[in-house]
């Protein structure tokens, strides 16, 4: 793409971006920190998946990544006031606390602040008033930062229960194939952003893909390409390492840049 992200942006009525996991700072964080060693490979195993969650859950609590937050804010200075949408494939609500507005951002695939049970009929529980749930929390932290993440011979972990059934981070992951996905917490965002989506036919519009990999092809990938074909107007930037390839269909309407998209967002917005 020989313009700057700034000037194609202008061109554009409308915006929709699509964050991906390579905003995942949880996951790359915790796999580089060594004292995480001994507890990734306690959740290798089968019966122990369900404990992965609520580590990340424990280095997110206690961690964050500048670089990200740098970004976010570089992209929401990118977008200006152009009327805007933005759809994560993540859990971390970033995007929200560096400057966009929660009613304009969805996370169609889950959160870090409710826990749910595997009943649809209960409601979601706040991570930070749930006991049990904080209790395991705790004890992490205290691995992490007393042992240097050194767990003691035989050492297990139990899952957290409240009113007698199990509790779950409210998220749709390869850990929790076995428990039914409550979507409540993001339906009402999901119904702004459907309306968004529908009132940009025929209009000029730029979708943003950033980072999104094939984890859910569904949420962003396949409906941003559907997207772009079907309007006329509607131009896809699809930045990614490695997964930036795009389909013969939509080749005219598309830039695939093959870079990292946090950095992307980093060099485009640098000076504003």
């Amino acid at each position: 793409m020989e313009k700057k992200l700034s000037e194609v942006i202008k061109e554009y009525d409308q915006i929709i971006v699509g964050i991906g996991n390579e905003w995942d700072w949880i996951k790359a964080g915790i796999k580089g920190d060594e004292r995480y060693h001994e507890l990734l490979q306690y959740c290798e195993d089968e019966s122990n998946k369900w404990l992965l969650p609520i580590i990340e859950f424990e280095y997110g609590y206690y961690h964050n990544d500048e670089k990200v937050d740098d970004a976010y804010r570089g992209l929401r200075k990118l977008i200006g006031d152009k009327p805007h949408f933005l759809i994560s494939e993540t859990f971390i609500h970033d995007a929200i606390l560096d400057g966009f507005e929660e009613m304009n951002c969805v996370y169609p695939c889950g959160n870090y602040r409710y826990l749910q049970t595997n009943d649809l009929d209960d409601d979601l529980l706040d991570v930070t008033i749930t006991e049990d749930f904080n209790g395991i929390v705790s004890r992490i932290h205290k691995i992490i930062t007393e042992r240097g993440g050194h767990l003691k011979e035989g050492e297990s972990f139990y899952k957290p229960f409240q009113d007698g059934k199990s509790l779950f981070l409210n998220q749709k992951r390869p850990e929790y194939s076995n428990i039914k996905y409550n979507e409540s917490a993001y339906l009402d965002n999901w119904d702004r952003y459907t309306r968004f989506l529908s009132g940009t036919m025929g209009k000029s519009l730029l979708l943003l893909e950033l980072g999104v990999s094939l984890d859910h092809p569904t949420v962003i990938r396949w409906p941003f390409e559907k997207v772009a074909f079907v309007n006329n107007k509607a131009h896809l930037i699809r930045v990614h390492e490695k997964l930036y390839h795009h389909t013969p269909e939509i080749k005219e309407k598309t830039d695939s840049i093959q870079m990292n998209s946090v950095n992307y967002i980093l060099q485009e917005s640098e000076g504003l």
